[in-house]
Order: structure tokens, then sequence, then C-alpha cells
């Protein structure tokens, strides 16, 4: 491998492109013209041995920093408008369901590019292209299909990228008031930017490693200093409290799982994408280890206090390791913003006809679409709101809907599946409708309708381009 700038953005870099999956499908790894190591630098060279990678591990890395962040901030607060076993049971059935739908995007992955292969197709041999999640729904379902998954993902990953600018911002705030929070979102959002010249997912391995550290720490700092503050005895536990408070914590508990919109362009790089479920899966378990002891042990000691503090830091008293936590929190949402960015540069390089050319040049296009991230981070400053209306609109449907509808509809029998389903296909698609109904229902009508009135009370009050949003 060569420096990333001269990646150029797969060149040199192993590719999946054809072979077995099973004694069916899998995949072949193909470098196409390897600079010899006598031509390269030693420590170019061991840099990139440390710093990128296609393994079931990295895919790891990959999900776990993108399936936890800034939502550990705001689980108590979560917590605290469903309460106790709601939360509880919520959580654990949203990322149960997560799992599932993530096998039904990688089993559509993996048919897909079995389909490129057995078709000839250019785009299987093309050392650039990448697999997005509309083009997967344009193949095997079909463009209606296809134009619904572009609108859901493009407004889901702006969202989420959008979201760690604010994000940012309300931590650095709370750890330096000299400044605005928009001062912060400038500052930070700048720096942002920069993630625009990592050409692409398999050069994340460094940036993952450190995503998971960040968050590791945060969630048991939180865990520790809520055990260790007296709980007032008088503390009270009566979420939820209306069933508006319950249904916009109902779908920001559902946006937490959302990543899936980028899973496809993570998948795709990886040695073997076929694989990628299994790196989900130890994801999953992962982020119980997390999720769930932070916001059971906030929320039991601060109980309804936690309503009125989005953002957890404020709940506790300034000390070295709350500020260190909130660095580290920032450094996640820089390598976060990356990974929810990443798929959105996919997009925007192949809109304007330059995913074919050199790396420097995408990379410089990349920035203006990070300056209008940017712009929407200082307008729309409403963190937990976004936060909603994101799990109403753009979760629900790309994490949940679409892959349940799209699955049942491009596999009518398991003939010539290069995933075999883990039972029954017609169990499989009695489940899918099951899933879409209920996400349909609860997540897209009652959580969109309180989260739709949330956005525009917060608006209301608050204004665009607020300086200072909840000082």
């Amino acid at each position: 491998m060569t420096s990333i700038w001269n990646d150029d953005s797969k060149r040199n870099t192993p590719k999946q492109q054809e072979g077995v999956l099973g004694d069916d499908y899998a995949y072949r790894l193909e470098i196409e013209g390897p600079e010899s190591p006598s031509n390269q630098s030693k420590i170019s060279a061991a840099w990139n041995s440390v710093s990128s990678g296609g393994t079931i591990f990295d895919g790891f890395l990959l999900a776990a920093s993108s399936e936890v962040g800034q939502s550990i901030l705001t689980l108590p607060n979560i917590f605290s408008q469903v309460g106790f076993t709601s939360g509880l049971l919520l959580e654990f059935g949203f990322a149960t369901m997560a799992l599932y739908t993530n096998f039904l995007l990688v089993s559509m992955h993996a048919q897909h590019r079995h389909n490129l292969k057995a078709n000839n197709d250019p785009k299987h041999r093309d050392p650039f292209h990448i697999v997005s999640y509309h083009e997967i729904m344009d193949a095997l379902v079909g463009p209606w299909l296809k134009q619904i998954s572009i609108a859901v993902v493009f407004f889901a990953l702006l969202g989420l990228s959008t979201v760690q600018i604010i994000a940012t911002a309300s931590n650095c705030y709370i750890l330096d008031d000299s400044r605005s929070k928009r001062s912060w979102a400038l500052l930070w959002g700048s720096l942002f930017s920069f993630v625009a010249f990592v050409p692409n997912f398999r050069h994340y391995r460094m940036l993952s490693i450190l995503g998971i550290l960040t968050t590791t720490y945060t969630a048991w700092y939180m865990v520790f200093s809520s055990l260790a503050d007296q709980r007032d005895p008088d503390v009270v536990y009566n979420a939820p409290e209306s069933m508006e408070g319950f249904f916009t914590g109902f779908v920001q508990l559902l946006f937490i799982f959302g990543g899936h919109t980028s899973n496809i362009e993570v998948a795709d790089v990886m040695d073997d994408p076929a694989t990628y479920d299994r790196s989900y899966f130890w994801s999953y378990l992962y982020v119980f280890t997390l999720t769930m002891p932070n916001a059971v042990a906030a929320y039991y000691t601060y109980g309804q206090d936690c309503l009125y503090n989005t953002n957890s830091f404020s709940l506790f008293p300034a000390s070295p390791y709350r500020d260190f936590g909130i660095i580290m929190m920032s450094l996640h949402q820089a390598v976060a913003f990356g990974l929810f960015a990443g798929p959105l540069f996919h997009m925007w390089e192949k809109l304007v006809g330059i995913h074919d050319k050199p790396f420097k040049m995408r990379a410089l296009a990349r920035l203006p679409l990070c300056g209008f991230m940017l712009l929407l981070a200082i307008a729309f400053p409403f963190f937990g709101a976004i936060n909603a209306m994101l799990g109403a609109f753009t979760t629900s449907f790309g994490t949940f809907i679409i892959p349940c509808i799209g699955y049942n509809l491009a596999f009518q029998s398991e003939e010539g599946m290069v995933k075999k389903p883990f039972m029954r296909l017609d169990w499989i698609k009695r489940i899918n409708w099951g899933v879409a109904l209920f996400v349909v229902f609860g997540g897209v009508g009652a959580g969109g309708y309180t989260s739709i009135k949330n956005f525009l009370e917060q608006l209301e009050y608050f204004d665009y381009f607020a300086e200072c949003y909840q000082c």
C-alpha cells in the first residue's frame, strides 16, 4: 500500500471482487499494481500496516465506533422520558432489531456483488466503485425503492454528521463557557472537515480504535461518577409523564441504532463483505457493556433531574476526569463525523461525476459538503429535537423498514441466494412485515408526530442560528 494521497482510492488496496460464500460465493482479494516494498518508505509501509485494514475486527471497530457516541450522554435523559423498565426493554429490542436488519442488508449486498460478477458488469472490475445503499435497492428491487433510499440515506447521514458538530459544541461549552456554543460549533466543524482527506473506510483502523477508547472511558466515567455521587433520598422516578414524552424518548432510542445507512459502504471495503454481520454482532454485544450501565447508573442517581439535562456532562461536578471525558468525546465525534459523512462523500462524487478522478481532486470537492453541514449545525442547534426527527423519519426507514421490505421483495425463494437465511425464508418474511409495521406505527406515526411538535417548539423558542442554545 501507499500513502492515502496515492490511494486513488483503491488502486493499491485489497478489494473484494469475487469468490464463494460458503461453497458458492467468496471474495477474492485483488491488488492492482501494488508498489514494491523497496519503492516505498519503511515509515509509509509501517503506517499503512497499522492504519488500514478490512478484517472482521476492522468491521467491528467501525460498527462500534458509529453505534456508540454522543448517545451515551443522552441515554439518562431518554430514560427520564420513557422510564426504567421501558428504557431497558426498548433499548434491548431496538438493538436486536438493528442486528437482525443488518443481516438482511449484508445478505442483499452479497447478492448484489454476486450478480455484478455473474453479469460481467463493469462495476465489478472498477477499482473505484464502492457500492451504495440505494444501488442495492435499485438492482434487487427496482428504481422506486432506489429513489426512496437515496432520500432517506441522504437526510439520515446529513443529519447524523451535523449532529456530531452540535453535540461537540454542547460538550465544549460545558468545559469552557467563555465561548458561545455557536463559536464552538464553528471551530469544531472546521476541524471535522479534515476527514475529507481520508479516502475510505479501509483507512479508519486507527481512528476507529480512538473512537472506541473515547466512548469506553466516557461511559464508565459516567457509571462511577453516578455511583460515587450521593443520591438524593427524595429523588423522583416518575417517567413516563406523558405519551408525548414517551414517544419522544422512543424515537430517540430508535435513532441510536441508526447507523445502517453507512453500513453498506463499510461492508463493501471489507476483505469479505459477507462477514460484516459477524462484525456487527460483536459490536452489538459491546454496545450493551457501555449503554446499559451508563443509563441505569445515571438515572438511578439523578432521576427526573436527567429530564432537564439532555447532555449528561451537565449532571456531574467539574473535575479533571469529567473534563478529560469531554475532550475524549470531542475526539470521538470527529471520528463519527467521518463515519457518517463518508457515504455522503461517495454519493456526492458520483453525482458530480468525479468518483473515478484522482483522490486529491475528490478530497477538495468534499469540502463544500462539509461547509454545508457546518451551516446546518449553527442554524439548527437543537440536538435532542434533531435526534428525534432523524429517528422518526430516517432511522425508521433506513435501519428497519427499507431493509425488511427490500429483502422480502428481492428474494422470492432460497434458490440462487448466496447468503442463505438462518431460518425458513417464509418465516423471515413474516418477521420482516411485523418489524416494518411496528416501526411504521410506533416510529414514523406516533414518534413522527411528537418529534415534529418538539422541533417546532424548539424553533419557536430559540429561533434560527441561536448563539447559545439551552445555555
